[in-house]
């Protein structure tokens, strides 16, 4: 075969496959990846990366390194990793989803357009019970022994209105404690309007400047102030401990940072994730939206925000799991360190020996555990295999937990602790018995 002849058949053989892989890439590309380029030139936050990561995007298209993408599955799930590997910003990303893209679109025709008015109230309505079920993200608040306040707060939900009811009673149940833990481990963020709210229960009592909010596509630059609450318990001269995790994210990262720049705060646990800028759906076409970080945000103390993908660094550094644990020592001993003569001290000492012990578990009895065994007035104890169990008054037997050697805890109704005093490899002389909330006393072993 000639040269001119091999030529020939190795373009026709390229032809072919251009234009297999031409068939195979998912037709609306093109559109797509120049309308994200363009939109992330003139609008992207950080105005330092915002150009090149757009010239980046359109050259590793121009290069075909897109050209294998069928589905819009496939499109969603590619330029999402490109754009955050790019720029460096976790929020940024492609979306493929018809429905939330009409909700965008009626939301946007609302004021001239009656059916668009229409749609977007109905998926209002719908969202607003779906947030109602949700409880508006509080998924649990308590109060602790020794006078510690815990909220668990797993979401920043935008129906600010609607929740302002739900949000007023977790701070009311909160009030009677003397240090607040907020608990933001599962917290991956939600909408910036309920921010000012809740900050506002524990940044006052008048509103507080907490940060700047900056829109570089409009030049928009905006003071943010806390909303004083008109409902609810307020939490704003009490100590204040967050624990987070390596996905607390987003708009839990900016109540950790504001809180901690403007007032005492302290955060326990794992680094946070990282996403700082504030982002918006911007529609492509019928299929597709661009989550855009086109807002920023400065803290009005600081002048700055946590760095984007390296997050928060906690004060004390635990891992996730034991964070609470942790978290709940250190408000006790807040507290202690505070109020040296306080007629609750009593009560903050029960309650850090419990919660000290339970940071280091002990696993089954202690050696020697035979010399607990027998009858202290009313408290019978005998010792088995898996522990220390009692009966009092003669009720069934139940176990204890075993705090540390010769303390023991029975954690039912009434709360009580139960320390042996013994002499030596002596039987247990005596047991001295520390109820919550209540001055210890001492009972005798009772002779058989």
């Amino acid at each position: 075969m000639t040269r001119v002849a091999t030529g020939i058949l190795t373009a026709i053989w390229l032809i072919f496959w251009a234009s297999v892989a031409q068939a195979a890439t998912y037709p609306g590309l093109d559109q797509i990846v120049r309308s994200t380029a363009e939109l992330v030139r003139s609008q992207f936050i950080d105005e330092s990366r915002a150009a090149s990561t757009a010239d980046e995007i359109l050259k590793r298209y121009a290069a075909g390194v897109y050209s294998h993408l069928e589905t819009p599955e496939d499109v969603e799930r590619e330029l999402t990793r490109e754009l955050r590997a790019i720029s460096g910003d976790t929020h940024i990303g492609l979306v493929f989803d018809r429905a939330s893209v009409a909700r965008y679109r009626a939301r946007e025709n609302r004021p001239t357009n009656l059916v668009a008015r229409r749609a977007d109230e109905i998926a209002r309505a719908t969202s607003a019970e779906e947030a109602r079920l949700d409880n508006y993200g509080i998924r649990a608040v308590e109060i602790l022994p020794g006078g510690v306040g815990y909220l668990r707060l797993d979401g920043f939900d935008s129906h600010v209105d609607e929740a302002q009811p739900a949000i007023a009673s977790a701070m009311n149940l909160l009030a009677g404690s003397d240090v607040v833990i907020v608990d933001l481990r599962r917290n991956g963020g939600g909408s910036s309007r309920a921010l000012p709210l809740i900050l506002g229960y524990f940044l006052g009592p008048d509103a507080v400047h907490f940060a700047t909010r900056r829109e570089r596509w409009t030049g928009l630059v905006e003071p943010l102030y806390t909303t004083p609450p008109a409902n609810g318990a307020r939490h704003y001269d009490k100590p204040l401990i967050i624990l987070t995790s390596g996905t607390t994210y987003s708009l839990a990262e900016h109540f950790t940072y504001h809180l901690k720049s403007l007032r005492p705060t302290i955060i326990v646990g794992e680094r946070t994730y990282g996403g700082g800028n504030g982002w918006d759906p911007v529609v492509l076409n019928d299929d597709f939206y661009l989550r855009l970080p086109r807002v920023g945000f400065s803290n009005a103390r600081t002048g700055t925000i946590f760095v984007e993908g390296e997050g928060i660094t906690p004060d004390i550094p635990v891992p996730s799991a034991t964070a609470m644990g942790r978290g709940y020592v250190e408000a006790l001993n807040v507290l202690l360190s505070q109020d040296a003569g306080s007629e609750s001290r009593p009560e903050v000492e029960w309650a850090l020996r419990v919660a000290s012990a339970r940071m280091t578990p002990q696993s089954g009895d202690e050696p020697g555990s035979e010399r607990l065994a027998g009858q202290f007035g009313e408290y019978l104890f005998e010792p088995r295999p898996d522990g220390l169990y009692l009966s009092f008054r003669g009720l069934p037997f139940y176990k204890l937990e075993r705090l540390s050697s010769g303390l023991y805890l029975d954690d039912r109704s009434i709360q009580q602790q139960l320390r042996f005093i013994a002499a030596g490899s002596s039987p247990a002389t005596s047991l001295e018995v520390l109820r919550y909330g209540e001055s210890s006393r001492t009972i005798s072993r009772t002779e058989e």
